[in-house]
């Protein structure tokens, strides 16, 4: 074999071993899919994210019976298309209890914060920011988007990783239950 031949050769291997490293793991049997809601009973943190003013706040400071903290940037795509339906859930579900808290965690901050948000619009959920990611890091949050569901009495009762499906009413049926006294 040639000596270009072997090189092309290792070089498509170390492609390929490259390309297999950036694909996400084939789910396991029982495992969630990405944007599936995931049901759990913890009690979450104690986290804070502050407000345009820098005062701190907590999902207990909304006064929601649920919590929708959704950790997002203006750099990801996906957290980008999937704000508008975030937007419509909790102008229809606010008044059933929920509240969505959007947890932005740019480094540039408010600026980009409220660029992106005016151009899409954004009017009815709370918008936070965790410049230091410190309540990301509490939360594991460990991808973009995240919404982390938490309960009036401070529990984790369920996460979303990845884009949720906010308008399927099978998805809204379950936020609805499980803001149930």
């Amino acid at each position: 074999m040639s000596r270009a031949r072997r090189r092309a050769g290792r070089a498509a291997v170390v492609l390929a071993a490259v390309a297999l490293a950036f694909l996400p793991p084939a789910p396991r049997a029982g495992a969630a899919q990405a944007g599936e809601l995931v049901l759990r009973m913890r009690e979450a943190p104690a986290i804070t994210f502050r407000d345009r003013d820098g005062a701190e706040r907590r999902p207990a400071d909304l006064g929601g019976r649920l919590t929708l903290a959704h950790f997002w940037a203006t750099w990801c795509g996906t957290c980008r298309t999937e704000f508008p339906a975030l937007e419509d859930l909790q102008r229809e579900m606010r008044a059933d209890g929920l509240r969505v808290a959007a947890i932005a965690l740019d480094r540039i901050g408010w600026p980009a914060i409220d660029r992106l948000t005016g151009e899409l619009g954004v009017r009815e959920t709370a918008l936070f920011h965790d410049l230091n990611r410190e309540a990301t890091a509490a939360m594991g949050v460990a991808g973009l988007p995240t919404t982390v569901l938490i309960d009036a009495q401070g529990r984790e009762v369920g996460r979303i990783v990845g884009e949720g499906a906010w308008s399927d009413p099978r998805l809204r049926a379950q936020l609805r239950a499980l803001m149930r006294p």
